[in-house]
């Protein structure tokens, strides 16, 4: 797990320029793509390259500007020689590929200017959407932590699992590969020795002799069955990968971001695996945690202790929804970066730990897409629902106000809830992300190993440089121009967003 360096804790940010002036030439580099593309499309039809004039199409498609989103980048290395490519494809996929990757290029050479502005979530959207045109970018892809190995792109730790001669299946997990073949026709490894896998539910009943998955960043224990051990696990990991690319900020400061694009530095494998417990049954879930917390587990689909860094959840098989996952994988994520920081949002400043929470409910896998921030999740719709029909809101300095009694025992928690979801999403999202890096800088400050910052953090207005009310102001437009209940965000009119 990346580590958020102490350089963020010395003092506090202050005010970035204006990031117009690099938006703008952002949207000089996208009108001469798209130019180019088109006049690719017309030599397509003119020869006749159906399957070119898709794969030009397919390139030019926008991204959502509700979401964000990161599309799957191809794990093996692109063909360089055209000999090599199938017939079919020689008459267009170089000129294609040569017009994506000048383009990323012109994409990556921005993104340095933009970081050395310091405008990193910009500059990280400019890094992927590099990445998603040159998939070869060997600078865009140290950034985003791969590693070539052969003809392959794989993270630090695939490359160690390659070497340890191990695979990923999506049943079994990380075994060796000697083991397929045997755990394909029913077998499975307990202790050292084969036995039938229908002896395994029984021997892994007892959670001290649970099934432990681990993945990259999760080690996943489970006493139901490994199957649905490593089916969370993966979710897990797609859920991380998007989470650290778009938080990027609060796991890296600028200067280690300039270090990689330098090519000083680089992803590492992660020390230590979050951990997560997955019970076979509710009962269990709450019997087990009765005695480890006075909570009132019963109302709970899952929880995490930050003491333990231990995140719990069960098997539900009358259930398909995983917005609990992710709420408290949020909190594992975000908690687990800074161990020990000790207290948070206890006298004000509470709205974000759970808003983020909330909002991260929405992560969506459809493929290789993932994304966050989809409009019709049911937290961004009640909050504005109840912004719009209820005329409920919390004036943000007021909201900021509030520590984690008066936010969690008001009346109004379920509209504070949504608001705080609402929130997150304007911060991300508003303006094409204009005050995302400044709400990463205040999340933070909120979990800052330093006390005084985390119980004083510097308000969202104040790193943004404008007035509270302006801030208000600006929810409410961007709040009631969310997709309503069944439209498509497609359907509003809204402006394009750079980068997948």
């Amino acid at each position: 797990m990346a580590q958020a360096r102490s350089s963020r804790e010395t003092a506090r940010t202050p005010p970035k320029r204006d990031v117009a002036p690099y938006r703008r030439q952002y949207e000089e580099r996208r009108d001469r793509f798209r130019q180019g593309l088109q006049g690719l499309e017309t030599r397509f039809q003119t020869e006749g390259l159906e399957s070119g004039v898709a794969a030009v199409r397919e390139a030019a498609r926008p991204f959502q500007p509700d979401l964000l989103r990161v599309r799957d980048l191809p794990r093996v290395v692109q063909e360089s020689n055209p000999a090599e490519l199938p017939e079919e494809d020689r008459g267009w996929l170089p000129a294609l590929r040569q017009e994506r990757r000048e383009y990323a290029q012109d994409l990556f050479t921005l993104s340095q200017k933009v970081l050395g502005s310091g405008h990193l979530s910009f500059a990280f959207d400019l890094i992927r959407e590099a990445a998603h045109h040159d998939p070869d970018h060997a600078a865009a892809r140290k950034a985003l932590g791969f590693v070539r190995s052969s003809d392959e792109w794989l993270s630090p730790f695939e490359a160690k699992m390659a070497r340890e001669k191990k695979i990923w299946n999506d049943q079994f997990g990380w075994i060796p590969a000697e083991h397929l073949e045997r755990m394909t026709r029913g077998e499975r490894f307990y202790k050292g020795r084969w036995m039938p896998a229908a002896r395994a539910p029984e021997l892994r009943r007892d959670f001290a002799q649970a099934w432990e998955i681990r993945s990259e960043h999760y080690l996943v224990r489970t006493n139901y069955t490994l199957e649905k051990g490593v089916e969370l696990a993966a979710k897990l990991e797609g859920f991380h990968s998007l989470f650290f690319q778009n938080l990027a900020g609060f796991f890296k400061t600028p200067e280690e971001f300039r270090q990689l694009l330098a090519g000083t530095g680089g992803a590492r494998i992660p020390a230590k695996p979050l951990l997560v417990h997955f019970y076979r049954s509710r009962d269990e879930y709450i019997a087990r945690l009765k005695r480890e917390t006075n909570q009132n587990v019963e109302i709970t689909r899952g929880i995490y202790f930050p003491k333990t860094g231990v995140a719990h959840f069960f098997y539900d098989p009358d259930s398909q929804d995983d917005s609990t996952v992710y709420h408290e994988a949020t909190h594992q994520l975000l908690s687990g970066a800074r161990p020990g920081h000790g207290d948070i949002g206890v006298k004000s400043d509470f709205w974000p730990i759970e808003g983020i929470a909330c909002y991260m409910e929405s992560f969506q896998q459809a493929g290789g897409d993932f994304s966050f921030g989809d409009p019709q999740t049911l937290r961004f719709q009640a909050a504005r629902a109840h912004f719009v029909t209820d005329k409920y809101y919390v004036p943000l300095p007021e909201f900021c106000r509030m520590g984690m009694q008066a936010y969690q025992e008001s009346r109004e928690i379920k509209r504070n809830y949504a608001q705080g979801a609402g929130l997150v999403h304007f911060f991300l999202h508003y303006g094409e992300g204009v005050y995302r890096d400044e709400f990463i800088e205040y999340l933070s400050q909120i979990y800052s190993t330093r006390r005084a910052t985390r119980e004083n953090p510097e308000k969202p207005w104040e790193l943004a440089g404008v007035e509270p009310e302006l801030l208000d102001r600006q929810y409410a437009e961007h709040i009631q121009q969310l997709a309503a209940p069944g439209q498509s965000p497609a359907d509003q009119p809204v402006e394009s967003q750079p980068g997948p």
